[in-house]
């Protein structure tokens, strides 16, 4: 038995009952208590809160340094391998360099850092990182290690893509550059194949890529993608007749050109004896003469309303002949007066004599390149096809090319609607411009500007400028224009020395000088690669 003392003036039992209940309504004790329940759950609490922060920004940094590992990985192994199949030996240690960067030994206190990379069917590199991050106030829980992960994939994307290639097929390009076995032209056909191969190897599904091209030299061969109202209906030519039995009228003369419509060739006379008439065959190759355009001297201040040939998305006027091509007649460009064996001058006025006078065709002065191929899809057999074929002959005009090139390639000018953008789909434009040489104009030639000394529409012999200082001014020109129209323009010196011309026009980035095949291909491969957008897909 509990003995419970009295306490003087009250019953035994009424004490002990007061005791207790005293007892029961103090609550001082009772903190104490729960205080000391409720510190051991706190304190977990607390203690998880800071090491899976620790944790979250380990991981955080983690997936950066996948990111960036699996990036850098697939940026060193380009475009090419989509053709070679060969996997540098240093993709996988530059990766693995840069994930090591990104997240140290030691990064927040980890440990078992491990990084591991796979190259993917489709040309990605995926990455999967992991490490364990040491707790703290967890370790008294029993939780030592937190393991933290992240998944990373890197490819090389693109959008909808139109790529033009402006290629110089002068006769130059048949010349071997000296640390090769084979022409530049063979080295070219090769490397436009190679390049073809690493785009479509690298396309992502749904993209659209499309390629054209547009060899050029004394002028370009378009005519096949012109409308029949873009042409004129009659021209005038440096031709020559008969006179008599002995002399020959050599002056400009008109011809019709309604043959056209039905054939590509037309019988031209060209005079004789009454009892036996001599005719010549002129045959229309598909090389044209630009439309209107002027002498300029201020090319600042470019009259395009004068400067038609500068207009690159005017659409001609059926009604207007100004604003159309002028079919090339290759056949009826006699230079009067450079006599055959190279005396003479040049003489605007008709001349009456029986002395021979140079024609440019028969001379081989009025080159006519093999035919553009607009913007389309093409397989590797057609590209294989079309530049195995190009024809390499004439002179070196800069100034066509870049004007043909942006015409078939904006999206706003003469073929718009082939050109537009997919519905939803924005589509990047490039123009990669190749040249193997200076600007190499002749004077004598029957270009995209007829006989410039005869003609004289953008030139003359008494202009303030040479002939090579106006094509290289309008080549710049017509590059300004062409960026305009949200064109990125890429030119390589192929075999020959950095041109300031060229590289002005292309800027720093996007100029390049190949001096043999081998950096030729690499050239096309950078070029590829930097078209593509390296991106994070996972």
């Amino acid at each position: 038995m509990t003995v419970v003392p009295s306490i003087p003036g009250f019953p035994k039992q009424d004490a002990a009952q007061g005791c207790l209940r005293r007892l029961a309504s103090n609550e001082a004790g009772n903190v104490i208590i729960i205080a000391a329940a409720s510190l051991f759950p706190l304190l977990a609490l607390i203690g998880s809160g800071i090491d899976m922060g620790r944790g979250y920004l380990a991981e955080t940094r983690l997936q950066q340094a996948c990111d960036a590992g699996t990036l850098a990985a697939r940026k060193r192994l380009g475009t090419s391998v989509a053709v070679n199949g060969v996997i540098p030996d240093t993709v996988a240690d530059t990766g693995q360099r840069f994930f090591n960067i990104n997240f140290r030994d030691g990064s927040h206190g980890s440990v078992a850092r491990n990084f591991v990379m796979t190259l993917e069917n489709d040309l990605s590199i995926s990455g999967v990182a992991t490490a364990q991050v040491p707790t703290t106030i967890m370790g008294a829980f029993g939780f030592d290690m937190l393991q933290v992960s992240a998944s990373c994939s890197a490819q090389i994307t693109m959008a909808n893509t139109d790529i033009m290639m402006v290629l110089d097929t002068t006769g130059s390009m048949l010349w071997t550059n000296p640390d090769d076995t084979e022409p530049r032209i063979a080295a070219l056909r090769s490397t436009v194949k190679s390049f073809h191969a690493q785009m479509e190897g690298n396309k992502p599904p749904g993209t659209r890529i499309r390629y054209g091209f547009l060899p050029y030299s004394t002028n370009v061969n378009v005519g096949h993608l012109l409308r029949d109202e873009w042409l004129v209906d009659e021209w005038e030519y440096n031709y020559r007749v008969r006179q008599n039995n002995i002399q020959w009228r050599y002056s400009r003369m008109t011809l019709d050109l309604a043959f056209l419509g039905t054939a590509n060739t037309v019988q031209v006379p060209m005079g004789g004896s009454p009892s036996a008439p001599t005719n010549v065959t002129a045959r229309y190759r598909g090389c044209v003469e630009e439309r209107d355009t002027y002498e300029i001297t201020d090319y600042g201040n470019v009259d395009l309303s004068r400067a038609l040939d500068l207009d690159l998305d005017r659409v001609p006027n059926p009604n207007d002949p100004a604003t159309q091509w002028r079919p090339m007649l290759n056949e009826l460009s006699y230079v009067r007066e450079i006599r055959t064996n190279g005396w003479g001058g040049f003489s605007r006025p008709q001349i009456i004599t029986g002395t021979e006078f140079v024609n440019a065709n028969s001379w081989g002065y009025s080159a006519c390149p093999s035919p553009a191929h607009q913007l389309a899809e093409m397989t590797a057999e057609q590209v294989a096809t079309y530049v195995d074929g190009m024809v390499v002959q004439g002179s070196t005009y800069h100034d066509i090319g870049m004007i043909w090139g942006g015409r078939l390639l904006s999206p706003t000018g003469l073929f718009a609607a082939q050109n537009a953008d997919q519905p939803g789909r924005v589509t990047t434009r490039h123009m990669i411009y190749l040249t193997d040489g200076e600007t190499a104009p002749l004077d004598v030639s029957y270009g995209s500007y007829g006989i410039e000394p005869l003609d004289q529409r953008r030139w003359s012999p008494t202009s303030i400028m040479s002939l090579t200082q106006t094509v290289e001014n309008r080549f710049s020109f017509a590059c300004a224009e062409v960026k305009k129209r949200n064109i990125q323009v890429w030119v390589i010196s192929f075999g020959t020395g950095a041109n300031p011309v060229m590289q002005t026009c292309a800027g720093q980035e996007r100029y390049f000088v190949a001096d043999d095949a081998a950096s030729l291909e690499a050239t096309f491969s950078t070029i590829a690669r930097r078209m593509g957008e390296l991106r994070i897909v996972r």
